[in-house]
Parts: C-alpha cells; sequence; structure tokens
C-alpha cells in the first residue's frame, strides 16, 4: 500500500476546514463548502435577502502556498464554472469595489482586498494603511468569509 503525501499548503487547508472557528460558521449557516478540488476550494457565503438577489454568493479560492502565500479568490458561477458575469456580481459601495469589473485590468478576477495575493502588487500601501484587513500567514480562510459575510450583510448591500 502506498501512502498518500499531502503537500503542506493542503494538509494546513484542510485542518483549517476542520477547524472550530470555520465549523463554527458553517453551523451557524454563515458558509458552507461546496467542493474541494485542490488547489482550489470553492465556498458559499451567505448574503442578506435582498429583491431578486440570490441567498448567498459562491467563492472559489486558489490555495497555493496557504497560509504563507496569501489566497486568491473569485466571486464564482458555480453553474457556468467560471467567474460570475459582471452583471450578476453584487453591487454596492463596499461589496461592488471588492468585486470589481471596471478598469482594474490586473487582476479582473480576484477580489479587489488587501487580503488577496494577485491584488496586493501595486497596492503595497494597503498593508500600512488597512492592517486590519492586511493578509499574514497567521490568518485563515475564516478571515475572510467573516469580512465576506460582513459585506454582504451590511446595510449599504443592495443586492444585484
Amino acid at each position: 500500500m502506498t501512502d498518500i503525501v499531502i503537500a503542506p499548503d493542503e494538509r494546513a487547508v484542510r485542518s483549517h476546514l476542520d477547524s472550530g472557528a470555520f465549523l463554527a460558521g458553517v453551523a451557524a449557516g454563515r458558509w458552507s463548502v461546496l467542493e474541494l478540488a485542490w488547489p482550489h476550494v470553492t465556498i458559499m457565503v451567505s448574503a442578506a435577502p435582498r429583491e431578486g438577489a440570490p441567498p448567498g454568493y459562491a467563492i472559489r479560492f486558489e490555495l497555493t502556498g496557504y497560509p504563507t502565500t496569501a489566497p486568491t479568490g473569485c466571486i464564482w458561477d458555480i453553474e457556468r464554472n467560471e467567474p460570475l458575469a459582471a452583471g450578476l456580481r453584487p453591487k454596492g459601495a463596499e461589496v461592488g469595489i471588492l468585486f470589481r469589473v471596471d478598469r482594474w485590468a490586473a487582476a479582473p478576477n480576484a477580489m479587489y482586498a488587501p487580503w488577496d495575493r494577485l491584488a496586493l502588487p501595486g497596492h503595497e500601501r494597503w498593508l500600512t494603511d488597512a492592517p486590519h484587513l492586511a493578509w499574514h500567514p497567521g490568518r485563515t480562510l475564516t478571515f475572510i468569509l467573516n469580512e465576506l459575510h460582513r459585506i454582504f450583510h451590511a446595510d449599504a448591500y443592495p443586492g444585484i
């Protein structure tokens, strides 16, 4: 019998998905894992009820190097297995910037946030201007998911 070797980054992700903090969010209905296909994990994050809007949004994370390397994530269309079309993305001041599709050509399918590794190049100032949102190896996916849940449940979130 051959032992299956799991790389440290995948082992870290799997451990995190089994952690109490992550599972508490699952139990509270804040998020749920839709798929783990290494190095990706797709997680559904609930959203506040808004007319014409879905009850949540799927986020597909790419986690190579986790947690030393920051994740990157994209709002995801689970039926089409591709980034969610611009017209279906959530709107609003904060959430609209996070999942922006305008003028940001550097990484149009990343989250425009200090925790996303594709967004950080060119925005290094975020590390000093918003350290409470910046990724570091002590963070976990739960940190990002809590931020997403907060944004999707804010009074300023109007839906799509």
